[in-house]
């Protein structure tokens, strides 16, 4: 599961003048009457980074189980900005990642929106919250009622109980207000994409997806790819990529370690940050420690106890992401040395963000998409030596009996094959989607390019300008294949 808590609760505070007279999600029924397939639109205006932005939002209702033939209406919700060239191509829809994070929150983030302005010079652009999250009703995401427990980094199993706990009662609110939650999956929201297509009144369109949206995005090829004009996969989670590899983190560590090393100023001081994470992931789960920070529900300070799966459970969060990267050598130097004042800001960030809530939505798309068999006892095989042990997938990989274990099916993780043409975009530094799974995937392809960008991390690659660039170019039928492109390199924060 991804979550970057500041980029989405930043991004729902900075739409307030975007979606003004948007009411919190309720459920459709609270609404007037529509059939399947109506769709409207309403005119919207906001000023984002000093810049003025004119679109419209639309409303779609689709069936919430299309193999149920009494099923509920549910209303998707999506920003359209229009297009500034002369000869518009065909529409191009974004999916965002998560599962659960909700596109049109991103129209507030000024360098967002430098993305989608630069997409407009192609055609259309259509910022789709998916079923279940943002704007789209209903939105299935559960506020929790109580703080977590404060030793929710020091104990698997507390930490396990509490996260099935609240996701039980979000399941049990929902199922209560007549949603079928089980009906939130990569496979249906596929479906709505299309069904977006066809209200557009659009043959085809193009899609831009990014984490779990290139998940979403290949779905839509597997289900609709006669539908669809190019494809761009920006980090990619193939069909039976949904439970990670703990290989992957523990390489991206020794990557990252290597990069350390051979820093002339970092290097001399950590000349092994694998070993001296640990030795204190040894330490901690001998010993657990405690830090005191601030409940954001109650204002409060609280302890809270870290131990070794917390430890872990906090640099995954962060390891994929290479703005957050150039801290690691310092957080694990004064880790060692005794000092936890970096722990505890990661720890009050994700205690806090956490404890705030769950979406139902991310639970059920992650479970429902599922890991081949062959895949779960490699990950089992390979969680023995990792670094990290298998807390790339806690707890979500352990949450299926919550909601019944939905699957889709070996079917839906088999391999794609297509002749769309699509460009993968990936990032060396990216420990979520590392460029060998966007390789996995193309294999099937026939028409493909993979950009494989130098010290790129994951939410690096969308707003850089130059893959925006490549990005246009590709859309517009150009080859890109030649393309090179490399990010500054990392630049650590000084050691003491």
């Amino acid at each position: 599961m991804e979550i970057n808590s500041v980029k989405t609760i930043g991004a729902v505070l900075l739409l307030t003048a975007l979606l003004a007279s948007a009411t919190q999600a309720q459920a459709v029924t609270d609404e007037p009457k529509r059939r399947e397939g109506e769709i409207w639109f309403e005119p919207i205006k906001a000023e984002v980074g000093g810049q003025v932005f004119e679109g419209e939002r639309g409303h779609l209702m689709v069936r919430e189980n299309r193999k149920k033939t009494n099923s509920n209406l549910i209303e998707l919700v999506f920003i359209r900005l229009k297009s500034t060239a002369d000869k518009p191509a065909p529409p191009t829809i974004y999916l965002d990642g998560g599962p659960g994070s909700a596109a049109t929150n991103l129209a507030g983030f000024p360098e967002y929106m430098r993305a989608f302005q630069k997409l407009r010079e192609v055609g259309d652009v259509i910022l789709l919250d998916q079923r279940g999250v943002g704007r789209s009703k209903p939105n299935l995401t559960h506020r929790s009622s109580e703080s977590l427990p404060t030793d929710v980094f020091a104990s698997r199993e507390v930490a396990l109980r509490a996260f099935k706990e609240r996701a039980k009662a979000a399941a049990d609110h929902f199922r209560s207000q007549g949603a079928d939650i089980l009906a939130y999956n990569s496979a249906e929201s596929a479906h709505d994409v299309d069904d977006v297509r066809k209200a557009l009144g659009a043959e085809k369109v193009n899609l831009v997806g990014f984490s779990y949206g290139t998940h979403l995005g290949l779905a839509c090829i597997r289900y609709h790819g006669k539908n669809l004009n190019r494809v761009v996969l920006i980090g990619t989670e193939g069909p039976d990529h949904t439970d990670k590899l703990p290989s992957t983190s523990h390489n991206s560590i020794k990557r990252l370690a290597d990069i350390v090393a051979k820093d002339p100023v970092t290097g001399t001081k950590m000349p092994d940050l694998a070993g001296t994470l640990k030795r204190i992931l040894d330490r901690l789960e001998k010993e657990p420690v405690t830090v005191s920070i601030t409940d954001q529900r109650t204002k409060k300070p609280v302890d809270v106890r870290v131990g070794k799966i917390g430890l872990q459970f906090l640099i995954m969060r962060d390891l994929g992401d290479a703005s957050d990267l150039p801290i690691f050598p310092l957080w694990f130097y004064t880790m060692d040395k005794g000092d936890y004042s970096i722990l505890r800001r990661f720890v009050e960030r994700r205690y806090n963000q956490f404890g705030s809530g769950l979406s139902v939505m991310t639970l059920v798309t992650d479970i429902s998409s599922g890991v081949s068999k062959s895949r779960k006892l490699q990950i089992q095989k390979e969680a023995k030596t990792a670094l990290l042990g298998d807390i790339v997938n806690f707890p979500i990989s352990e949450m299926g009996d919550v909601f019944g274990n939905p699957d889709l099916g070996d079917d839906y993780r088999a391999p794609i094959k297509t002749d769309v043409p699509t460009l993968f975009v990936s990032g060396v530094l990216d420990n979520n989607t590392q460029p060998f799974q966007a390789d996995d995937v193309r294999r099937t392809f026939k028409h493909s390019t993979h950009l494989i960008i130098d010290n790129a991390g994951h939410e690096s690659m969308l707003v850089d300008p130059q893959v925006q660039q490549t990005m246009v170019d590709f859309l517009r039928g150009q080859d890109v294949s030649k393309v090179k492109i490399a990010l500054p390199p990392l630049k650590f924060e000084p050691l003491p």
